[in-house]
C-alpha cells in the first residue's frame, strides 16, 4: 500500500513540476519529500494507538483466550507506555447469528457495544460452515450475517476500526481430510468472503488460516506425531497454534519486529547504535567489556520448553518477523566471549556470532523472565473479566430483585479487581536497567566447548552408543530412566533421560560401549525443557581413569545439540557429569538434569 501511495504521489509531483517557478522548486521538493515520508510512516504505523479499547469477538477459538492473550501480552511488553485496554468476548459455538450466549443482537449489545471499543476483531466461520462440504446456502447465510455485524457495529460505534479475521484452519494437514477437498478448503472460501467484506467496508483484514497451515506443513515434515498435537482435535489449537495465530494478527497490524538493537565497537570504545534502548557506563578493560542497558520494550515471552510451541516456532517466521533483539559487538580481540546479564551467564559465544549479532530475545535473559511474568498477569486479568461476565453477569441477568443488589456488588468488586490486575500488568511491563558483561574465554576453554550442530551428517557413520547400557550416580525414579542412547533427539518421557531431583551436584551417567572402540566425535543434546546447565564429557578405556574432552553450558529453554571433536582415542566408557543447573525452573524442578541423547562416532576419515 505504501509503495502505491508513493508512486501515485510521485506521478502527481512530476506532473506539476513544469508549471512551477524555479524559485519555488526547492521548497516544493522539500515539502513533497516530507509529505511522502509522513504518508509512509502513517501507513507502516502499528494499528493500535494510545487510548484504544479492543474487543476480541468470536467463537470457541476466541473463547480459549490464547491468541488474544498472546496478542495482549505482545502489545503490553512491546509498548509499555501505551495505554490500551483489552476485552475478550468469545463464546463457544457462536456463528454469525449468535449462539449459546444469545442471539447476535444480544451478543453485540452486551459483549461489544457496552464497552464502547475503538477497535474490534471478529473471527467467525468454524461453526458456520457446519463441518461439511461447501454449501452455497450456508455460505450465503455466513456472508450476509458477517456483513450485518459490520454494518450494525459501524452504525452503533461510528469510527470504530474493525479487523475481520479469516478463520483459523481445520487441521487437514496432519490428518487425512474427512471428505474430498477437506473442511479447511471450505474455511478458505469463507476467508475469501471475509476479505471481500473488509474491502467493501474499508475495514482491516487478517489471515489466521494460511500462516497456520504453512506452519503445520513444515512441522509435519519435521515431526508428524508432534505436529498433530498442535491442533489436537483439529479445531481448537493448543498454545502453539494460538501463538502462530497471534503472530499473524500482529503482522496484519504492522507490529514491530524489533525489541531493541545495540551495536558496540570495542576497538573505538563507543556505542555505534542504540535503537529503542539507552546504553550507558560502557567500560572496556583487558579481556572484558561491560555496560548498562535500559531497553524501552521487552521481548515476547515464548515458552520453548513446550515441545509443540518449539516445533511451531521453528516451523514459522515468528522470531524473525516479531521478536528480534540484536546485540552486535565488533572489534573484540579474543576468539569467544562469555555473556552475562545481571550476573547470570547466558553462554559462551564465538566472536563471529557477536559480530553478526546475537538475538537476545531467544535467550533466557532477565528481560525474557520479566516478560513471562507479565504474561501470567495478562492471563489473570483476562480470567477475572471472564469470571465476572460468564459466572455472574450472563447467568444471573434475569435473577430475582432480592438477589440483584448482592450480585451487583460482586460484579463491581470483580471490575475493580480487573482494573487493579491491569495496573499490575502495566507496572510489571516497565523495563528496568540491566548490567551486561562480556568476558574473553581462553583458547583451551573454547576448544572444550565444542560446536553447535543441528543435523548429524551421514558421513559420521554408525552411532557406536546406540542402545548401549549406562549407569547413573543419581538414577531417576519417575519414569525418565530411558532414552539416553535410543538414537532419538525428541524430548519426551520415553525418549529423554533425566537424573533424580536431589539437590546434590555433580551427578554423573556413564555409558558402556561394550568393548574398546576408536572414537573421535561425541554429540550430546538437551531438550527445550528442564534446567540442565553445564555438562562435562569425559572418556575412559578402563572405567576409572577419565579424560575430559568437552564441557558446555547449555541455555535454559533451548533445545540444543553439541558436537565435541577430539584426537582419535580408544575408549569404552563415555561419562557425562552434570556440574550445576540453572536456578530457574523450566517445566520441571531445576534439580533434574535432562539429556535428549548421546551419540558416539569414530574419528573423521583422513
Amino acid at each position: 500500500m505504501t509503495a502505491n501511495i508513493l508512486n501515485a504521489s510521485h506521478r502527481i509531483l512530476i506532473a506539476f513540476l513544469p508549471m512551477m517557478p524555479r524559485t519555488r522548486l526547492p521548497r516544493l521538493l522539500c515539502a513533497a519529500a516530507l509529505m511522502l515520508v509522513s504518508i509512509a510512516r502513517a501507513d507502516d504505523a502499528f494499528f493500535l494507538k494510545e487510548g484504544d479499547r479492543v474487543v476480541f469477538y468470536g467463537d470457541s477459538i476466541t473463547d480459549q483466550r490464547q491468541y488474544t492473550t498472546f496478542t495482549e501480552t505482545f502489545v503490553v511488553t512491546r509498548f509499555p507506555k501505551m495505554n490500551v485496554e483489552f476485552i475478550h468476548s468469545g463464546w463457544s459455538g457462536d456463528r454469525v447469528g449468535g449462539g449459546g450466549g444469545g442471539n447476535i443482537a444480544t451478543r453485540l449489545e452486551r459483549d461489544v457495544f457496552a464497552y464502547k471499543p475503538t477497535v474490534m476483531t471478529v473471527m467467525l466461520g468454524m461453526n458456520d460452515g457446519s463441518y461439511r462440504p461447501f454449501d452455497e446456502t450456508i455460505f450465503t447465510t455466513y456472508k450476509t450475517g458477517l456483513a450485518s455485524i459490520v454494518r450494525e457495529t459501524e452504525a452503533k460505534l461510528p469510527g470504530i476500526r474493525m479487523t475481520l479475521i479469516q478463520p483459523s484452519p481445520f487441521d487437514d494437514v496432519t490428518r487425512e481430510p474427512k471428505f474430498p477437498g477437506g473442511y479447511n478448503s471450505v474455511l478458505v472460501r469463507y476467508g475469501e468472503a471475509v476479505q471481500e467484506i473488509a474491502r467493501s467496508t474499508n475495514q482491516h483484514v487478517a489471515d489466521l488460516n494460511a500462516p497456520v497451515v504453512a506452519m503445520l506443513e513444515k512441522a509435519k515434515a519435521t515431526n508428524a506425531e508432534l505436529a498433530a498435537k498442535i491442533i489436537n482435535d483439529r479445531v481448537h489449537p493448543g498454545p502453539a497454534g494460538h501463538l502462530i495465530m497471534a503472530g499473524a494478527l500482529l503482522r496484519a497490524w504492522n507490529a514491530p519486529a524489533l525489541v531493541s538493537g545495540v551495536e558496540i565497537d570495542a576497538k573505538t570504545q563507543r556505542v555505534s547504535r542504540a535503537i529503542n534502548t539507552e546504553v550507558t557506563n560502557l567500560k572496556i578493560a583487558s579481556g572484558s567489556l561491560e555496560w548498562t542497558q535500559l531497553d524501552h520494550a521487552l521481548p515476547m515471552p515464548i515458552d520453548m520448553s513446550n515441545a509443540e510451541i518449539a516445533l511451531a516456532v521453528k516451523s514459522s517466521d515468528w522470531i524473525e518477523s516479531l521478536n528480534r533483539q540484536p546485540l552486535r559487538v565488533t572489534g573484540l580481540p579474543a576468539a569467544a566471549y562469555e555473556l552475562s546479564i545481571d550476573g547470570r551467564t547466558l553462554g559462551v559465544f564465538p566472536v563471529s556470532e557477536l559480530v553478526t549479532g546475537l538475538n537476545l530475545a531467544v535467550l533466557a535473559t532477565p528481560m525474557a523472565a520479566q516478560a513471562a511474568e507479565v504474561h501470567k498477569l495478562t492471563i489473570n486479568r483476562a480470567n477475572l473479566h471472564n469470571t465476572r461476565w460468564r459466572s455472574f453477569q450472563v447467568p444471573y441477568a434475569n435473577t430475582s430483585a432480592n438477589l440483584k443488589p448482592h450480585l451487583e456488588g460482586v460484579m463491581t468488586a470483580l471490575e475493580t479487581a480487573t482494573r487493579e490486575a491491569a495496573a499490575m500488568q502495566r507496572a510489571a511491563a516497565r523495563p528496568t536497567p540491566h548490567q551486561f558483561k562480556l568476558v574473553a574465554v581462553t583458547a583451551d576453554d573454547l576448544a572444550l566447548a565444542g560446536e553447535a550442530i543441528t543435523v548429524i551428517p551421514d558421513s559420521f557413520g554408525a552411532n557406536l552408543a546406540l542402545n548401549k547400557s549406562w549407569t547413573s550416580s543419581a538414577p531417576n525414579t519417575y519414569g525418565w530412566d530411558s532414552g539416553l542412547t535410543d538414537g532419538s533427539w525428541t524430548g519426551g518421557r520415553t525418549t529423554t533421560y533425566a537424573t533424580d531431583d536431589q539437590t546434590t551436584f555433580p551427578k554423573t551417567v556413564t555409558i558402556d560401549l561394550g568393548e574398546p572402540r576408536k572414537i573421535g566425535r561425541i554429540v550430546i543434546g538437551v531438550p527445550g525443557f528442564g534446567s540442565t546447565k553445564t555438562v562435562q564429557v569425559a572418556i575412559s578405556s578402563d572405567g576409572s581413569d577419565f579424560k575430559t574432552i568437552g564441557r558446555h553450558g547449555f541455555l535454559i529453554r533451548k533445545e540444543e545439540k553439541r558436537l565435541f571433536t577430539f584426537a582419535p582415542t580408544t575408549a569404552r566408557q563415555v561419562r557425562l557429569t552434570y556440574l550445576d543447573h540453572h536456578a530457574e525452573s523450566a517445566g520441571y524442578a531445576p534439580f533434574f538434569a535432562f539429556t535428549s541423547d548421546v551419540q558416539v562416532f569414530a574419528p573423521a576419515a583422513r
